[in-house]
């Protein structure tokens, strides 16, 4: 779903940065190639990095005048500045500020990937909740083929709408 996002905005002619750090350049290069997006101008503008910290992903976005970030996931970002592991409360909140900075002195939309547990809450600090502006879930059955997009927490608008989504081939 990210990659077709970001895939949106590239066709655009805005570059779109996408770092990682759950997954390497290669497995985000796989997933692109199964789903079209890995050849092409659009996947040309789309920039994948394996990175995890917070203050070099915030010099590769300020590189380029982007159309959007995706940190994939934010649990796995860091800060050089600060003690302790990715993940943990200070870590997840200065990595969030920072990015939340960045997007709104330069203009750019920033998703942040969260994780959550088994029984659907965000994983690791709460504190990731109350700092976003949207907070989005993508549900669904592994094994079936329909996904549900629905926001949970929207400053600008409603939450009471869901999106359903059918798993393809070509992605959703």
């Amino acid at each position: 779903l990210l990659l077709q996002a970001a895939a949106g905005i590239a066709a655009t002619g805005a570059p779109v940065l996408y770092a990682t750090g759950e997954e390497s350049t290669t497995q985000v290069r796989l997933r692109a190639t199964r789903l079209g997006l890995a050849s092409g101008a659009v996947a040309e503008a789309i920039h994948v990095v394996a990175e995890t910290g917070v203050g070099r992903i915030g010099e590769l976005a300020r590189a380029d005048r982007l159309g959007m970030l995706v940190v994939d996931s934010v649990q796995t970002v860091a800060s050089e500045e600060l003690d302790g592991p990715p993940g943990s409360v200070g870590q997840v909140r200065e990595a969030t500020q920072r990015l939340m900075e960045y997007a709104k002195t330069e203009g750019v939309p920033v998703i942040l990937v969260g994780h959550v547990t088994k029984d659907g809450t965000l994983a690791g600090p709460k504190t990731l909740e109350h700092l976003v502006d949207v907070v989005l879930s993508v549900e669904g059955d592994r094994t079936g083929g329909l996904r549900l997009l629905r926001a949970t927490k929207n400053r600008y608008g409603s939450t009471e709408e869901v999106g359903v989504f059918e798993m393809g081939e070509r992605g959703l």
